[in-house]
């Protein structure tokens, strides 16, 4: 397994060690290519000479995202096999181990499957006392270690193993990009942390975790979209939500955010997703320098230095920036011919009251222009701000700040990422003029 080859642009094929070397010399015949994913290379000798090895030796191979990984692992653990499972994707390689058709251990090179993360993932191990032990104790062994100096008890390190195995395999079975090999070799149980866990158990629970995927990428494709932020936290979020939301720059991909933030593919994938349908993110196939609402904060968030300026701000000056972004928001989703359901659904939201509470906002409707009645608008602001006193025009502008974040998400899910990036700078530029007054 390590013998390593270059492919260069010519179609060369050179040898870059000397075990390569000596498979190479080994080999010599005449072979074809097969085609494959193009992070598998398999050539078949022409004629075939037949004759076998031993072990270990590759017996299967083949593209994950041609095979479900779940059939293969459930025909093995049927067929009571014993040998290693390998992955290679994209998130990182992988590897189960199997005896008589039971998982016995797992193994992985992604950073957040070690068994030092998934302790202070669980909350078994404080990060500076893991920290201290690995100063002198190798990776391998941490577990043990950890015991010993009665940093860990013997059962909890049982159950960080368990979790570290499971989610090794639940990434492995979610697996749809990269490759995929059987390695025939006897199973050396001396050399690494052992268990012994139902096959079936797992798959059970790994199915499960496949269908919520599979949901999941009907919004995200594959983990190298890159995530950017639509709108500002609003207290509704769970903590791993708002610890994503937060990190959101827009040049991580989803892979990357789960690596920077020690969780899972799966994990962070369902929360990239809630997200997306909450409307706080947006994916692309390229950066995200801001995406609509993301653009706009600086000039909405500011609440204390801006504060003062905005009480002694003109109501009218307000309703019609406003206006204009929202006729702004409604021209540039004319473009793609949805004007019409888009002014429908945000005269429903508005009926509602799904989008402020604000007495401001009772009774109003956009015209097909996708405005507000300037009038109405104002006479309910007088009717109503002795209820706010000297908050009364901040309280209008967070009505209709909360009636533009609606339509900038629903526009989000209607417009390219250029066009979005458009309509991000000339709303910031309109919000800018509110604080000229």
């Amino acid at each position: 397994m390590n013998a390593r080859f270059r492919v260069d642009s010519r179609g060369q094929l050179t040898p870059e060690n000397a075990e390569a070397q000596r498979s190479l010399s080994a080999m010599a015949g005449s072979f074809y290519l097969l085609p494959t994913s193009p992070d598998l290379l398999c050539f078949v000798r022409s004629p075939s000479s037949g004759g076998r090895i031993a072990p270990p030796r590759v017996v299967l191979a083949g593209d994950a995202a041609g095979f479900p990984l779940s059939d293969l692992i459930a025909f093995l653990a049927q067929s009571r096999w014993t040998g290693v499972i390998r992955v290679h994707a994209p998130t990182g390689e992988r590897t189960i181990s199997m005896k008589d058709g039971e998982v016995r251990a797992a193994t992985s090179d992604d950073p957040t499957d070690r068994l030092g993360e998934v302790m202070v993932r669980l909350g078994f191990v404080d990060r500076n006392k893991l920290e201290e032990v690995l100063k002198d104790t190798p990776p391998s062994k941490v577990g043990r270690a950890l015991v010993e100096r009665g940093l860990l008890q013997a059962h909890d390190l049982f159950k960080c193993l368990t979790y570290q195995l499971s989610e090794i395999f639940h990434a492995m079975v979610l697996t749809h990009e990269g490759t995929f090999m059987l390695v025939d070799q006897p199973i050396d149980e001396r050399t690494a942390h052992t268990l012994q866990l139902s096959t079936q158990s797992l798959l059970m629970d790994a199915i499960r975790k496949i269908d919520e995927m599979a949901h999941f990428r009907k919004r995200i494709p594959h983990g190298r979209m890159y995530v950017g932020r639509k709108r500002p936290p609003d207290g509704k979020l769970e903590d791993a939500e708002a610890r994503v939301l937060a990190a959101l720059t827009g040049d991580k991909t989803v892979f990357e955010l789960g690596q920077a933030q020690k969780m899972s593919e799966f994990d962070v994938t369902k929360v990239v997703f809630r997200l997306l349908e909450g409307g706080y993110a947006m994916v692309a196939d390229k950066p995200v320098t801001g995406g609509l609402t993301a653009a706009v904060d600086a000039a909405v968030a500011p609440a204390g230095r801006a504060e003062a300026r905005l009480q002694k701000g003109d109501p009218q000056h307000v309703v019609r920036v406003f206006n204009l972004i929202f006729k702004e928001i409604r021209d540039e989703v004319a473009k793609q011919g949805m004007e019409r359901e888009f002014v429908v659904a945000a005269n429903a939201a508005l009926a509602g009251e799904a989008l402020s509470s604000s007495p401001v906002l009772q009774g109003q409707e956009f015209d097909d222009s996708g405005v507000l009645s300037e009038d109405t608008l104002l006479a309910g602001f007088f009717r109503t701000r002795d209820q706010f006193g000297m908050e009364a025009v901040g309280s209008l502008r967070k009505a209709l700040s909360d009636v533009m974040f609606f339509l900038l998400f629903q526009a989000g899910e209607l417009l390219e990422s250029r066009a979005d990036e458009d309509l991000a700078r000339r709303v910031k530029e309109l919000l800018a003029t509110l604080e000229q007054t």
